[in-house]
């Protein structure tokens, strides 16, 4: 597939001043630590949840006894490949592994490890299994979880007392709730797996606690008055382009009700969610398919009135953003999204690859809201904020000032 540049930072992009990666890993961390074997250590300790879930889903796509039986030797085979690769990137990061030339072909600035390549190393090493969608069970599990109680959710936004802003701020802190689901982030993972059990029997009740239990403000990139202000005003917004992350919470208790918020202020969305599978983000496929009246019984499905009515209208709508990675580089997006995107008056990136990890210091041309949790402690040291921290930050053009 062909890959183009999102509009919004054509100027960017013409003036070389645009960075997908956020971090420079060649650099050492304020902590004096070596940049580079801290941020590939940040990889290794996510390895035992990756081989976890390969194995999980290797066992439910097998075809076969023996291929049931083998599922823990090539889930094993992952953990080792990938981790020798990131010895020899560690080593060496601009001497190219043999059969990952493609993932190295993804950093195309010159500048020694990044997270693009290490991303792209790590989805090599899964598809060598075989296995294009590691997180596949689990995904759908958490979706069907989290639109159980969508509506309760939603019922609560509409009930609030107070203006439209007020409602719109409620739904970001949503936003920052549902992030904290990430099982490609240690400390997210971590998470998941102590709520166990207890957060099968009561999701809403530790949505909520998620939810309440957010860092105390002022975060370190605090804009979430000015962001509820701005995007909830009835018509200051024709369109918005809305980057999204994670499957599960993060979509469904997270972006779907502050989806609904902008499309009560007469704004037009544009869902953009990955081409292919990365980690536990969602598809664009698996996304369209909660809104399909043909999906297939028993599948998920998203029943609320008004975002049904939206999606029906045309008010609200999904595109592939052509990326296959956790992160997302904007200089290389598929012409659907550009389509899209030639008319938006607003981007929203959210969670902590596509606006912290990547794209938090690029320049656009219109307004943007870049949002998302920190979930690596190297994140947080290099910004200078706390890990579990929301990162809420809103840049408008002059004309669109709140102050105009």
């Amino acid at each position: 597939m062909k890959r183009f540049v999102l509009p919004q930072i054509r100027e960017s992009v013409a003036s070389g001043t645009y960075e997908a990666c956020t971090f420079d890993y060649e650099a050492p961390l304020p902590d004096g630590r070596t940049g580079r074997k801290a941020w590939t250590d940040i990889f290794r300790k996510a390895i035992p949840e990756f081989e976890k879930r390969a194995r999980l889903q290797l066992v439910e796509d097998a075809a076969s006894d023996e291929e049931e039986i083998t599922a823990g030797s090539r889930a094993r085979s992952f953990a080792e490949n990938f981790g020798r690769a990131l010895d020899k990137l560690e080593a060496d990061p601009n001497r190219v592994i043999p059969g990952f030339e493609a993932a190295f072909a993804r950093d195309k600035g010159g500048r020694g490890l990044s997270c693009k390549v290490l991303c792209a190393v790590r989805e090599t090493c899964l598809l060598m299994l075989g296995l294009r969608d590691a997180f596949k069970h689990v995904k759908r599990k958490e979706n069907c979880g989290s639109l159980a109680i969508l509506g309760p959710i939603l019922a609560e936004v509409d009930a609030l007392p107070g203006t439209p802003r007020d409602r719109m701020e409620l739904a970001l802190r949503n936003c920052f709730a549902g992030n904290l689901f990430d099982l490609g982030a240690h400390f997210s993972s971590e998470r998941y797996q102590e709520g166990g059990e207890s957060r099968e029997d009561d999701p809403l009740r530790h949505f909520r606690a998620d939810r309440e239990n957010l860092p105390p403000r002022p975060w370190m990139l605090d804009c979430l008055e000015e962001a509820a202000e701005a995007l909830s005003e009835a018509g200051r917004f024709r369109k918005a382009i809305v980057f999204a992350d994670n499957a599960g919470a993060d979509l469904i208790l997270g972006i779907f009700p502050f989806v609904r918020e902008l499309l009560k202020a007469g704004t037009t969305v544009v869902l953009a969610a990955n081409e292919k599978p990365a980690i536990n983000d969602i598809t664009a496929e698996e996304l369209a398919a909660l809104f399909s009246r043909f999906s297939a019984a028993g599948a998920p499905a998203v029943t609320d009135p008004l975002l049904c009515s939206a999606c029906a209208e045309g008010r609200l709508r999904v595109v592939s953003s052509g990326s296959d990675l956790p992160i997302i580089d904007l200089s290389m997006v598929s012409s659907g999204v550009v389509d899209e995107a030639e008319g938006a008056d607003l981007i929203i990136l959210q969670g902590m690859g596509r606006a912290i990890e990547s794209n938090l210091n690029a320049k656009f041309s219109s307004a943007v809201l870049k949002m998302g949790v920190m979930k690596h402690p190297e994140v947080a040291l290099c910004l200078g904020g706390k890990l579990g921290e929301p990162i809420c930050k809103l840049e408008l053009p002059e004309a669109q000032s709140l102050d105009r």
